[in-house]
C-alpha cells in the first residue's frame, strides 16, 4: 500500500479542529502482509535473513495512544503492511475510535474482510476505509496484487456497505497505485467504486523500489497518454459523484530542506521507531517511542533536518517526492 502518506482527506461538515491537533500520523501496527504485490518491497522480505517480523506490542501502542494521538489531526492505522493480520487489530481500532482523533483512517488490501472483521470495523468505525484496488478487471488486479480476487473483495465491500446501512462511517474509498499496467483501467476503477458505494478514488503514482524491477512501469502523469486517461477518469468521476484525487508532489516553498513532511507528518513502525515519512530507510530511525515522542520530535535529528542538514543523504536524494518517482529507491522495511 505505498503512497498513503500523500492521501488527501477532509470532511467539510466536521467542526474546526483544535490547533493543538496538527499532526498527520501514519503507522503500521505490524510488518506482516498476506500478499506480495508486484510493486511492494514486501516482496523482498522473504530473502532478508535479518528481518525482524513482529506485531506492535501493547506497551508501544499504549505510548503512541497517550503521547501522539492527542496531537493528531489524522491517524492512519496502517500504511505499508496489512493491519488485519495483527491479532490485536480490534483493540487498536477501538482505541483509535475512542481517542478523539478527528480523522481516523485505515487502508487494507481487502482480502481479509471476513464477517468478523467487518463487524469490528462497523463497531469502531474509522472515518475513512481505503481499499487497495489496482484494476477494474480480475486479471489486472490479480496480476498486480499477488493473485488477489477482485470479485471476492467487491463482494465483501458490498456486505460492509449493506451492513453499514444509513450510517455515515466508515466512508469507503479506493486507493490505486498508478502504473502502466492499469493506466487504461482508471475509468473502469472509478465506475467500480461507484458500484460498491465508494465515495472516492485516490490515485498515487507508483514508487519504484530497488530490487523489484518496476522502474519501467512508472507513469508520468503529465505525459499526453497518461493525461488523457486521467482526464477521462476525472470526468467520469464527476459524472458519478465520486471524488477523484491524483497525488502530486507537494510545493515546498523556500524552506532549507525541500521536504513537505518535516513539520507536520510522522511515520511510526511496529517497533515504535519514529520517522519523518514512510519513504525513510527504516534501518536508520531518527528516534523511537522509548525516547518519548516529543523528545524525538523536538530533538537534534529533527532540528538538523529542518535546518537543512542531511540533504545529501540517500534518504533525501532518493525520495520519490524529489525525483518524481523516476529512480529506484532503497527500502529497508523492518
Amino acid at each position: 500500500m505505498p503512497g498513503l502518506v500523500a492521501r488527501k482527506n477532509g470532511f467539510p461538515w466536521f467542526r474546526p479542529v483544535h490547533p493543538r491537533r496538527r499532526l498527520l500520523v501514519r503507522m503500521d501496527t505490524t510488518n506482516h502482509c498476506n500478499l506480495r504485490c508486484s510493486m511492494c518491497p514486501m516482496r523482498l522480505s522473504e530473502g532478508d535473513a535479518t528481518r525482524n517480523w513482529r506485531h506492535m506490542d501493547r506497551d508501544t501502542f499504549r505510548r503512541i495512544e497517550e503521547e501522539v494521538f492527542p496531537l493528531a489531526r489524522t491517524v492512519g492505522i496502517s500504511c505499508g503492511a496489512e493491519p488485519l493480520v495483527n491479532p490485536s487489530f480490534p483493540e487498536h481500532l477501538k482505541a483509535l475510535y475512542h481517542s478523539g482523533v478527528p480523522y481516523r483512517e485505515m487502508v487494507t488490501n481487502g482480502t481479509l474482510l471476513t464477517p468478523e472483521t467487518i463487524r469490528t470495523i462497523l463497531k469502531y468505525p474509522p472515518t475513512s476505509l481505503f481499499i487497495s484496488i489496482d484494476g477494474a478487471s480480475e486479471a489486472t488486479h490479480g496480476a498486480i496484487r499477488d493473485g488477489a480476487s477482485l470479485d471476492g473483495i467487491i463482494r465483501s465491500l458490498k456486505v460492509l456497505v449493506d451492513q453499514r446501512g444509513k450510517r455515515r462511517f466508515p466512508m469507503l474509498g479506493f486507493s490505486t497505485t498508478l502504473q502502466r499496467d492499469n493506466l487504461h483501467e482508471l475509468t473502469g476503477i472509478v465506475e467500480l467504486a461507484r458500484s460498491v458505494g465508494a465515495r472516492s478514488v485516490g490515485v498515487v503514482p507508483l514508487v519504484p523500489y530497488a530490487g523489484l524491477g518496476t522502474l519501467n512501469r512508472v507513469v508520468d502523469p503529465d505525459s499526453p497518454e497518461a493525461s488523457a486517461e486521467i482526464l477521462k477518469a476525472r470526468e467520469r468521476a464527476e459524472e458519478l459523484g465520486i471524488t477523484f484525487h491524483l497525488s502530486r508532489n507537494v510545493s515546498r516553498g523556500n524552506t532549507p530542506h525541500p521536504c513537505p513532511y518535516l513539520h507536520g507528518t510522522v511515520y511510526i513502525d511496529p517497533h515504535g521507531s519514529i520517522f519523518p515519512c514512510p519513504y525513510w530507510n527504516t534501518g536508520n530511525p531518527p528516534g523511537s517511542m522509548d525516547m518519548g515522542f516529543m523528545n524525538v520530535w523536538n530533538g537534534d535529528v529533527y532540528h538538523r533536518l529542518r535546518r537543512g542538514d542531511f540533504i545529501g543523504t540517500d534518504n533525501c536524494l532518493n525520495c520519490p517526492e524529489i525525483t518524481k518517482g523516476r529512480m529506484e529507491i532503497s527500502k529497508d522495511r523492518q
